[in-house]
Order: C-alpha cells, then structure tokens, then sequence
C-alpha cells in the first residue's frame, strides 16, 4: 500500500464539506498516527493555494486526560507536530473534578468511556474558544469496518451499520441536562464533524506517516483486547487478515469475549455482501462503504419526498399528506423519513439517539403501520405516540380552514380539497406539576430571574440566550428593555420574568410576575411563528432552531 497523493486526498475532503463550506478547521491531534498523517495532508493542502474549495486555516487541538504514564509524552509530540508545520497549537487539559468533568477516574474503572466523554466535551469548547466552527477527526476506513461490525453485533439497522458520516453536525450533545458533561445546546447546532480519512486504510496512513518521516506516538491502550470491545474486534481482525492465529487472543472479560463472539458472526454476514475481493478486511471495507452509500442514498430520497409531503402547518408542528406517503413504497426510505420527523420535533436533544426515538425497531415499526395504512378506518384515527416525545394525530386538512382532528368528523362530508393528514407535534408532558424537570434541558418553565440580576450587573450590552424545551432559542436584548419592565422592581413586590408554554403545541411565552398581580406578557410566540411584542420595542426574538436535514 502506498502514501496517500494530495489529489487524492482532496477528493475525499471534498466528499467531507458542510453545509455552510469550509472556514476555519480545528484537528483533533492526539499525536498518533492518524491524526498527524491529516494534519500533515490538511497542511500541505492549504499550503497549495490552487487547490479548492480547502478550509481556510488551520488549528491543531490536542486533549491531555493526564490519565495514562504516556500522556505529558503525547501532549508533547501532538504540540511539536502542529509548530514543525506552522499550525497554531492549543492543548486543553481536563480538568477532573470541575463541573461538568466527574472527578478523576480511579484505576480499573472504565476509562474509555470517561475519557472519550470528557475528550468530545473539551474538543468542542476548544474549537468553540478557537473561533473553528468544524473540527476533522482521523478515523479511517478500518475504524468504520469495527464500528459498523460492533453496531451490527447490537442489533444495530443499516443507518446504524453504514457506521460514520464523513460530515455530521455536532448537535445539542448527549448531556442529560443543561450544564452536563456532552451538553453544547444551540451552540452545537452550527458546529460539523468532517472525517476526511474514511476512504483510507490504516496501511495507507502508516505509508504516508513513513514517506514523510511523520514522527507520530502509539497509544499503548489501543493494543490491550482486555481494556475495549474496539481493542478486540481490531485485535481479532488483525489476526484474520495475518498470519496471527486468532486463538491467540488473551483472555478476555466475558462481556468482551460475548460480544466479540457476536461480532465474528456479523462479520461473515457482511463480508457476504463484496465477492470480488480476496482478503477479508477489503471485503469488509466495501461492505462498509456499499452501506454508507446506500444510507446516503436514502437520505437523498427522504430529502426528496419531504419536500412533497410536507403542508403548512402551526409553528413547531409538521404536516404529512397521507396520499403522498402513501407514494413512498421503499421501507427504508419510509425508517428513515419516520427518524427524521421525530428529530424534528422532538424536545429531546437534537443529534440525540433518544430524539430518534432510541431507534426502536418496535417504535419505528408502530408509527409506519399507521402512516402508511390506505384504510384511514383501519388506523382507529386516534392520536398516538411512539416514542421520542412525539405526538401523531390525523387530522384533516384544507387550504383555508384550520386543521380538524379526524375522530369525530370521518363520516362527515367535507369540503372539496380536503385532505387526510398527519400531524407530528410535541408530546404533552407528563407531569401536572410545571416545575418537575426543573434539571432538564426540555423543561417547560424557565425562571429568568437571577438570570436577569446577573446579567444587570455587567457593563456593556448584554444578550441573553435561552434555550427552551430544546426547540426553541430566545434572546433577550437587555439594552432595550422596555422601561415599564426596568420599573416594576421599584413598585414593591418581588418581581419574576418566567418563559411559560401556551397553545396544544407548547410555545413559548415570556411573562412578568408580580406579586398576586396578573401575568404580563412580555413576549409570545404566535400561530404565524413571529413574535408578538404587545406593544413593546423588540427586545425578545424567538428562533426554531430544529433541522429537518439529515447532517
């Protein structure tokens, strides 16, 4: 296998571009052999001025756990790679112990897991500090075979096993609530992951790292079977395509060695999909790349058929012609198009396995049959949920008539253009109390007001942020705070400015609570998806901020 050419290089970074194109990119340097061979091939790229679209500049960030004999070491060759290639350099250390990092893992614990944790949270406010919206991570094509092998092995779909994007958006994260270890919020949501190194073997990259006298370290942990299930699986697949016996594995924890034993079964049926290749690691890499292209090609048809089914509909909602869907007849298209919805709508955070509904095939399987039922009688035409904080109700639909819900009307004669439909809208809470949740970031009652005292006390302008029920994002521009408001504190009684919901569909409503007096509204979300001001200057904006892309 030879070095990877620079042409070549810039063909896979061109399948990698975000959305919003290429700017300022930050590489995740851990000084191994993967990362320095990106940095290496990221540097020479944008030293080639002719060569674009190609970011604009470069940041090497390297994250130091402090947790291994080898870390002070790594730290080093990850800063001394990035300066022999004239790359700005940031080292971040993880402060164990400090909100949100747990405190410092003891031996024997699973490491793995805190550190990847702790190491994805500190990426994201490196780039975030280093002003580089996308961040390139060195993953190649033999870290996509282990994980699409590991996800088969868990009885993962085919979007699970197509395994990594090459471009993703980094989303809310994966805290359970504001201020969490994973929790970015909106921040998140203009924030990609680009994989460059996808179409890469790991024999190319080590080529590369050899032409170029790249001085790279070798994680000592990445060769232990015992310590990961990735370990093993790469342990095994080494042993598969060498002359390694792969009895000479040494033993192995038994939820390793159960698993491994899964993912040796899901590796023949994979293999099965590619006969035109003798080693069994091509094989896998094909069938790896044949599922990450089918899943692209699904996502393109979703792209395509939302764009038809979809009829306008109240703010935070999304309406479903049922005789367009009924057009879909492909039943991964239609998997696929029933987790993008729900992404959608969900108040679980977005990019989160639990805004997909945790990807229940039963779940999945559920909202499908009642979608794509041709006998709207047959589907009880009743509301439903099936998981994801997702509502679906069947409601009629007409250009110039509010939306019915069906139930009681289905005898009925309608207007001509009237048309069945779905509705997916937020779940109801359910809890009666607004104030349970209060940790969580979808809560529904949001105190502002020692948010507010805070925010008085700083000089200059001040914008404040929120982001509410996971769906929407207001911003408060305290330089124009109406004078009324500014006032109220002076009248006696303890004041409070609340975000409370209002309508089915749970919008958003900011109040000022004053003693036994009526709420005032302030600000409030209205059936056109503006923001009613009532009066005042504009000082509060209400944004969606969920995506229906499949990024």
């Amino acid at each position: 296998m030879g070095p990877i050419a620079l042409p070549e290089f810039f063909t896979a970074l061109s399948k990698c571009i975000p959305p919003p194109g290429w700017s300022k990119l930050a590489v995740a340097n851990s000084a191994g052999a993967d990362s320095t061979c990106l940095l290496f091939l990221l540097a020479q790229l944008i030293a080639n001025k002719h060569r674009h679209p190609s970011p604009s500049s470069l940041v090497s960030l390297h994250v130091d756990h402090s947790l291994q004999a080898t870390s002070s070491h790594m730290a080093a060759q990850a800063a001394a790679n990035a300066m022999s290639l004239g790359i700005q350099h940031h080292t971040i250390q993880i402060p164990w112990g400090k909100s949100p990092f747990p405190p410092r893992p003891l031996p024997g614990a699973a490491l793995e897991n805190h550190a990847r944790e702790a190491r994805y949270h500190a990426i994201f406010n490196g780039m975030s500090q280093a002003g580089a919206p996308i961040v390139a991570f060195g993953h190649h094509a033999d870290d996509q075979v282990e994980t699409a092998l590991m996800r088969l092995a868990k009885g993962s779909t085919d979007i699970g096993a197509a395994g990594m994007r090459r471009c993703r958006r980094w989303g809310m994260g994966s805290g359970n609530s504001e201020h969490s270890l994973g929790w970015v919020g909106h921040r998140g949501m203009d924030r990609f992951i680009v994989r460059p190194l996808l179409d890469f073997s790991k024999d190319r990259i080590l080529a590369t790292c050899d032409a170029y006298a790249l001085n790279y370290v070798n994680d000592p942990t990445n060769f232990q079977p015992e310590v990961t299930l990735r370990n093993a699986v790469r342990h095994m697949l080494n042993a598969e395509s060498s002359a390694l016996n792969v009895k000479s594995m040494p033993s192995l924890p038994q939820n390793i060695s159960d698993s491994l034993e899964q993912v040796r079964n899901v590796s023949s049926s994979l293999q099965s999909l590619v006969t035109d290749a003798i080693d069994s690691r091509e094989r896998l890499r094909r069938a790896t790349g044949i599922l990450s292209a089918s899943v692209n090609q699904v996502d393109s048809q979703v792209t395509e058929h939302l764009r038809e089914c979809i009829l306008p509909s109240p703010p935070a909602t999304l309406l479903l012609s049922s005789s367009r869907l009924l057009a879909i007849q492909n039943t991964k298209v239609r998997f696929a198009m029933i987790l993008r919805v729900m992404r959608h709508i969900s108040f679980h955070p977005w990019g989160s396995i639990r805004a997909d509904g945790d990807r229940r095939r039963a779940g999945v399987h559920r909202i499908s049959k009642h979608l794509w039922s041709s006998d709207t009688e047959a589907a009880l035409l009743k509301k439903f949920t099936a998981g994801g904080g997702v509502l679906w109700s069947p409601v009629l639909y007409h250009p110039d008539k509010c939306l019915k819900t069906v139930g009681p009307l289905r005898h009925s004669k309608q207007p001509e253009g009237t048309q069945f439909a779905w509705l997916a809208s937020r779940i109801p809470p359910f809890f009666k109390n607004p104030q349970e949740g209060a940790g969580s970031a979808s809560r529904l009652t949001i105190d502002l007001t020692n948010q507010f005292h805070v925010a008085h006390t700083k000089s200059g302008p001040v914008i404040l942020e929120v982001l509410y029920d996971c769906r929407f994002l207001i911003r408060f521009d305290l330089s124009r705070i109406p004078k009324h408001v500014q006032a109220a504190p002076h009248n006696g009684q303890p004041i409070s400015i609340k975000i409370l919901p209002h309508t089915q569909y749970f919008w958003p409503k900011v109040v000022l609570q004053q003693g036994t007096d009526p709420d005032k509204v302030l600000a409030v979300l209205n059936d056109k998806g503006e923001v009613d001001m009532l009066g005042s200057s504009p000082w509060i904006s209400m944004e969606w901020v969920r995506l229906l892309d499949a990024t």
